[in-house]
Protein backbone atom coordinates (compact mmCIF):
# COMPACT_ATOMS: atom_id res chain seq x y z
CA UNK A 1 0.00 0.00 0.00
CA UNK A 2 1.46 3.42 -0.71
CA UNK A 3 1.96 6.10 1.88
CA UNK A 4 -0.73 8.35 2.98
CA UNK A 5 -0.71 11.13 0.38
CA UNK A 6 0.87 9.03 -2.20
CA UNK A 7 -0.51 7.16 -5.51
CA UNK A 8 2.81 4.89 -5.52
CA UNK A 9 5.00 2.81 -3.43
CA UNK A 10 8.31 1.34 -4.15
CA UNK A 11 8.02 -2.77 -3.30
CA UNK A 12 11.12 -5.10 -3.66
CA UNK A 13 11.05 -8.20 -5.42
CA UNK A 14 13.34 -11.17 -2.88
CA UNK A 15 12.27 -15.26 -2.99
CA UNK A 16 9.29 -14.77 -5.48
CA UNK A 17 7.54 -12.37 -2.51
CA UNK A 18 7.18 -8.97 -2.43
CA UNK A 19 8.41 -6.20 0.41
CA UNK A 20 7.42 -2.84 1.64
CA UNK A 21 11.26 -1.41 1.84
CA UNK A 22 10.82 -0.84 5.24
CA UNK A 23 10.02 -4.34 6.01
CA UNK A 24 12.62 -5.87 3.76
CA UNK A 25 14.56 -6.82 7.11
CA UNK A 26 17.19 -9.74 8.25
CA UNK A 27 14.85 -12.44 10.12
CA UNK A 28 17.22 -12.80 13.00
CA UNK A 29 18.73 -9.23 13.83
CA UNK A 30 15.64 -7.55 11.99
CA UNK A 31 17.92 -4.90 9.94
CA UNK A 32 17.14 -3.09 7.54
CA UNK A 33 18.44 -4.86 3.91
CA UNK A 34 19.57 -3.43 1.06
CA UNK A 35 21.88 -3.52 -1.68
CA UNK A 36 23.89 -0.29 -1.47
CA UNK A 37 25.20 -1.34 2.10
CA UNK A 38 28.17 -3.69 2.42
CA UNK A 39 27.08 -6.29 4.30
CA UNK A 40 23.74 -5.60 4.31
CA UNK A 41 22.02 -7.45 0.77
CA UNK A 42 19.91 -10.29 0.55
CA UNK A 43 21.77 -13.59 1.99
CA UNK A 44 18.96 -16.26 1.76
CA UNK A 45 19.37 -19.42 3.34
CA UNK A 46 16.50 -22.21 3.33
CA UNK A 47 13.95 -20.01 2.36
CA UNK A 48 15.12 -17.50 5.03
CA UNK A 49 15.47 -13.89 4.22
CA UNK A 50 19.09 -12.82 6.45
CA UNK A 51 21.86 -10.51 6.25
CA UNK A 52 25.40 -11.59 5.58
CA UNK A 53 26.17 -11.83 9.13
CA UNK A 54 22.72 -14.25 10.06
CA UNK A 55 23.78 -16.40 7.33
CA UNK A 56 27.15 -16.79 8.46
CA UNK A 57 26.04 -17.48 12.05
CA UNK A 58 23.21 -20.50 11.22
CA UNK A 59 25.60 -21.26 8.61
CA UNK A 60 28.17 -22.00 11.39
CA UNK A 61 25.49 -23.12 13.58
CA UNK A 62 24.44 -25.81 10.98
CA UNK A 63 28.01 -27.16 10.42
CA UNK A 64 28.36 -27.27 14.52
CA UNK A 65 24.97 -29.26 14.60
CA UNK A 66 26.24 -31.59 11.51
CA UNK A 67 29.75 -32.22 13.24
CA UNK A 68 28.16 -33.49 16.82
CA UNK A 69 25.58 -35.44 15.15
CA UNK A 70 28.46 -37.88 13.44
Amino acid sequence: MPDPGQEETVRIVAMDKSFHVDCYRCEDCKCQLSSEVEGRGCYPLDDHILCKNCNAKRIQALTTKMATDL
